[in-house]
């Protein structure tokens, strides 16, 4: 059950890294620093609510911390390598 929620975890945490990438895509600024700033806070955030629930799951139940944390590691990896590849491969096929 907990790999499961690290599983969650590990998701959740890749949502504001998938929001500020998307914000970052359809800002209509030029300057290089606003793509780094919506890229620097989705990182940020995405790392405060792994970093809580890893803290969570060694506050609560610390003999599953392994399986929680690999499990929301590669579910968070994965996520994000999904992401890059669908949008910087995949859709360019689509289009060309």
């Amino acid at each position: 059950m907990l790999i499961m929620a690290g599983a969650l975890t590990g998701f959740v945490g890749f949502l504001p890294l998938f929001i500020s990438l998307r914000l970052s895509r359809r800002s209509k600024s030029t300057n290089a620093l606003t793509a780094g700033l919506y890229g620097l806070s989705g990182v940020a955030v995405s790392l405060v609510l792994l970093i809580a629930g890893l803290l969570i799951c060694a506050f609560t139940a610390r003999e599953a911390l392994v399986s929680f944390t690999l499990a929301e590691g590669v579910v968070f990896l994965g996520s994000t390598i999904a992401y890059v590849v669908y949008k910087n491969v995949l859709a360019k096929r689509k289009r060309g």
